[in-house]
């Protein structure tokens, strides 16, 4: 079948380890008759158990996004090693053909197990000073997982420009973002974000550890980031698989309203100048949530650092990339509508921002067990989800943001009319007001939040005033 055409593959998602992605962050359209309905340009894959009495146990299949040796036509299965502390005998295969993976071929065996191929190991981590060890599995013919895959890592996710691992580096456990080599200007961008002057030192930011470049057995260059490793994985993925408190909820997005303030602070202190930064990807995917639920902002691939009111005249090369960056879900009715204010990009990214940041407070409250009291949380929903489904197009989005106005629903258990709800809802509201200049700043959204987090909520929604709070807090409430 032609690259350009849907991957048609067989699917089942048992991963060991690791938590199965929601139907609506799969790489594809998940189909009920176990098939699942891949992106342009995927492949599909297997990985399955080999047995001690050599019965094969089915692991998981799905779309395969990394296309590095996946032209055969037809599943033919190669040993793959996972991980030093998995004792099992693994069989992978990828493949070009729509279900190919449904069915599989056994490879020969090789004669040799070829030697281990090095990454540089001189490379020292540039927030922390401490250096770094990263093995590589042997590399096996056709195999598309050892010829660059670190030992002891697993994979636990994938997202537009790169898949993320676990693993651990100098005993500590650690993430690990690989980008090829077509997403090489993501590498580098997200990479020098996260060396701004200051931005580690912030509790809302993902700390990230250090970067190093590799080469591929067939000479193509990779790059990794290594970042902490933050439990939960992203918010989306969280908020799909639990319910959360009234408390729980404020400190979660008042953590990523934190995080997103101070990237867009400009700050001076001593010799170290921070200048203030704009997102451009901001998602309930780009945040990740710690084991005790903080949150923290992450992927900083498309992300702009920016100095001061900035025209960007029509014509110049970074006009469009400056204008149409983001995940489509998330843009902004002017990012939509082609009507960034280019005069003053400083102002207008922030603006484009502090939009995402209503969309992501909607699927974060819709999940707070506190303001359905008596019934039954509604599932998860990313923004959008329930009018134009998994994979929106721009042009979906264009004519239901932009023409028609239209925001998120609020549940029909928010229509009482509390103070706690009424302030929860202008919030929303005056981060995604359709009128970019309208919009609060983020410093004044994380004033918002914080407040509310002051707030007890009661069955019946009216907010019990903590009484540490003081009157001029109570008078905003």
């Amino acid at each position: 079948s032609s690259d350009a055409e849907d991957r048609l593959c067989a699917f089942t998602s048992n991963p060991q380890g690791v938590e199965p992605l929601p139907a609506n962050e799969q790489p594809g359209v998940v189909l009920e008759n176990g098939t699942i309905r891949c992106s342009h340009g995927s492949r599909c894959y297997g990985l399955w158990e080999k047995k001690a009495d050599g019965e094969m146990h089915l692991l998981t299949q799905g779309c395969w996004t990394h296309l590095h040796e996946c032209q055969a036509d037809r599943c033919i299965l190669v040993t793959e090693k996972l991980s030093s502390t998995q004792k099992g005998s693994y069989r992978f295969c990828c493949c070009s053909h729509d279900l190919c993976n449904a069915n599989y071929t056994e490879a020969p065996p090789t004669a040799d197990t070829p030697a281990l191929k090095p990454m540089r190991t001189d490379g020292q981590a540039e927030q922390t000073g401490e250096k770094f060890n990263l093995r590589l599995i042997p590399e096996e013919r056709h195999s598309s997982l050892s010829c660059f895959y670190p030992l002891s890592w697993q994979l636990i996710g994938r997202g537009r420009y790169g898949a993320v691992f676990r693993g651990s580096l100098n005993e500590r456990c650690v993430a690990a973002k690989l980008f090829g080599s077509a997403n090489r200007q993501n590498y580098v961008n997200e990479r020098s974000i996260y060396c701004v002057p200051l931005l580690q030192q912030h509790d809302n930011i993902a700390r990230f550890l250090t970067a190093n470049e590799r080469t591929t057995a067939d000479g193509r260059p990779e790059f990794l980031i290594i970042m902490e490793y933050y439990p939960h994985g992203c918010l989306s993925h969280y908020l799909s698989l639990h319910t959360v408190d009234w408390l729980t909820c404020c400190r979660m997005t008042h953590g990523v309203t934190r995080g997103l303030a101070f990237l867009h602070t400009e700050l001076h202190r001593g010799d170290q100048h921070k200048p203030a930064v704009a997102h451009r990807d901001l998602t309930s995917r780009n945040v990740l949530v710690r084991a005790d639920l903080s949150c923290v902002l992450a992927d900083f691939g498309l992300s702009m650092r920016l100095t001061g009111p900035r025209p960007c005249r029509p014509g110049d090369d970074d006009t469009m990339a400056i204008s149409e960056v983001g995940t489509v879900r998330y843009m902004s009715p002017e990012v939509l509508g082609g009507a960034l204010n280019l005069r003053d990009c400083e102002s207008a990214l922030k603006q484009v921002d502090v939009y995402a940041l209503g969309l992501l407070y909607w699927e974060s409250f819709r999940r707070c067990s506190d303001l359905f009291p008596g019934e039954a949380v509604p599932e998860y929903q990313l923004a959008f989800q329930a009018e134009l489904g998994n994979h929106p197009s721009f042009e979906d989005m264009q004519s239901l943001v932009v023409r028609e106005k239209h925001r998120p629903r609020f549940p029909e258990a928010w229509k009482e009319n509390s103070l706690l709800l009424r302030s929860l809802k202008d919030t929303m509201e005056d981060c995604w007001d359709q009128d970019a200049e309208a919009r609060l700043t983020a410093q004044c959204a994380e004033e918002r939040l914080y407040e509310l987090t002051l707030t007890q909520v009661t069955n019946s929604h009216a907010p019990d005033m903590n009484p540490n709070t003081s009157l001029k807090q109570r008078a905003q409430l």
